[in-house]
């Protein structure tokens, strides 16, 4: 998807694509969406409706997917299935540090 964004300048407004913003991201998550701004010659507000548009959030510095992928999902599941079976095969007790009686 195209956008249309003004600059500061006079003159036609800056166009960019998606593609390029993706790119940008690629190259690294952590920019802010001021350097993104900078990197396109466009406004703050375009970047943002863009990566509103395309599902991006920023998370822990990172702009990452707002939906989870398929692999991202299967891979919490599995995690979560090795914590409970953990969980169930060792007991309370055997947790417990005790010293001695004396």
């Amino acid at each position: 998807m195209e956008i249309s964004a003004l600059k500061t300048s006079s003159g036609q407004p800056k166009k960019f694509e998606d593609k390029e913003l993706e790119a940008l991201l690629e190259e690294d998550q952590s920019q802010t969406q001021e350097e993104l701004t900078e990197s396109l010659e466009v406004t703050q507000q375009a970047v943002s409706i863009r990566l509103r548009a395309m599902g991006m959030i920023q998370k822990q510095g990172n702009w990452v997917p707002y939906e989870l992928k398929s692999r991202d999902v299967e891979r919490r599941f599995f995690t979560c299935e090795q914590l409970i079976q953990r969980q169930q095969r060792k007991g309370f007790l055997h947790r417990i540090v005790t010293g001695d009686e004396k």
